[in-house]
């Protein structure tokens, strides 16, 4: 142990003694559950003691309005699996010297390049400087902060920790920006196919009519210009349908609007109560597991289920539809599904079935027409997840869409 940690532990409480036994206890609890208001930490030390005195000098440590929650590694190997337990973490603690010589630095080359792992901040706790030289190990490993056990007394802990969750709030945040702005471009090449599409020809066709009705218009008869009335209105309405479902699209995703812990629960029994006349008529069952509560937009949270939920129902022929919602943690992420018994969707069409008004009703088997589910991407991709899908025809369809755990 070093003289440093042993200052830190001697300046502590006269109680220290009580307080180390309740930490000790701690360590021993690995199956303690994750909050979402709270920072990661993970501390990989074969010593103890480190664990102990590191979590006392940090036990009233706050950043952004949320505290710390520890997890520790005592070994390389426990460390390599308890990253992939908790992808979210947001700071590593790594000792260099535990059961080899560099078994910290082989965590640290599995992090990055086997689990791809760039936001957790890594940083690299050594009593034998000697054995991982500085510029080599910052270079090579993708390290974030190189620190000597001996010079880190309590404040510059602090320090440390402070910079590092001020750096991976500031990458996640980033991400999410950067992720976003790809799905608006995307978007916006969609709208250039849609004005060509779904607005310039009905419109044409419009112009076309009107001019021959103006051209002609002692030579036609009563049928010719019923007809050139019915394919007026036909296109109106097409142009019209188009642009409602435009408006659709751009009122969800909007960068201004708030978010809040949304009880996933409560948004499914609302959407209930909205689609009750799809339910009544259609006599779907709905199994909907315990949900999460997450940080989201409530109102984009309902419209994503109500989309995906409906789509279930009307896809389903020939029986009663049976719905099944569950989530659960899968990496930095909720990963919830949403499964149906319907008609299933042709595999040539997964990829474009998100979409702006992506079409395939021509053998009923179940794609969506429109703007449903485009705003569902639309939805998850604002809120910093991805939307996919598995199907067969036949057989049903089951859609898979992630939640960040927390910001």
């Amino acid at each position: 142990m070093t003289d440093t940690f042993d200052r830190v532990s001697t300046n502590m409480a006269e109680n220290d003694d009580l307080i180390l036994a309740d930490e000790h206890n701690i360590l021993l609890n690995q199956n303690a559950s994750s909050e979402n208001n709270t920072w990661k930490v993970l501390i990989v030390d074969d010593e103890e003691e480190i664990h102990v005195v590191t979590r006392l000098a940090l036990h009233d440590f706050s950043f952004g309005g949320r505290h710390l929650e520890f997890v520790s590694a005592f070994s390389g190997q426990e460390a390599r699996k308890l990253i992939q337990e908790h992808p979210d973490t947001a700071v590593i603690l790594l000792d260099v010297v535990m059961e080899t010589d560099d078994a910290g630095l082989e965590v640290a080359r599995f992090i990055r390049q086997e689990l791809g792992n760039h936001f957790v901040r890594l940083i690299l706790r050594t009593g034998q400087p000697g054995l991982a030289p500085e510029r080599r190990v910052l270079k090579v490993y993708d390290i974030n902060d190189y620190r000597a056990k001996t010079e880190l007394t309590q404040d510059r802990l602090f320090s440390v920790i402070y910079t590092a969750l001020s750096s991976y709030r500031d990458l996640v945040a980033l991400a999410r920006s950067r992720h976003q702005l790809i799905g608006l471009v995307n978007e916006i090449e969609q709208l250039s196919h849609l004005a060509a599409r779904d607005l310039q020809m009905p419109l044409n066709h419009v112009v076309s009519a009107v001019r021959r009705i103006g051209g002609q218009e002692k030579e036609l008869s009563q049928a010719n210009l019923a007809e050139d009335f019915l394919e007026i209105r036909g296109n109106v309405y097409a142009m019209q349908s188009a642009l409602n479902k435009l408006v659709a699209l751009t009122s969800v995703g909007r960068f201004n609007e708030s978010r809040e812990l949304v009880d996933c629960n409560a948004i499914v029994s609302d959407v209930l109560l909205d689609l009750d006349g799809m339910f009544q008529s259609s006599h779907a069952n709905l199994h909907c597991e315990t949900l999460p509560t997450v940080y989201a937009c409530r109102r984009q949270l309902m419209q994503l289920f109500k989309n995906l939920i409906s789509n279930a129902i009307q896809f389903t022929e020939g029986r009663e539809p049976e719905i099944y919602i569950s989530a659960m943690t899968h990496e930095r992420n909720w990963l919830f599904t949403v499964s149906d018994t319907g008609v299933g969707i042709r595999p040539e069409n997964h990829s474009g079935l998100f979409n702006l008004f992506h079409r395939d009703t021509s053998d009923g088997t179940g794609t969506d027409s429109g703007v449903g589910l485009a705003i569902c991407e639309k939805i998850v991709r604002w809120h910093g997840g991805k939307i996919w899908l598995e199907s067969e025809l036949g057989k049903g369809s089951t859609f898979y869409f992630t939640i960040p755990l927390a910001e």
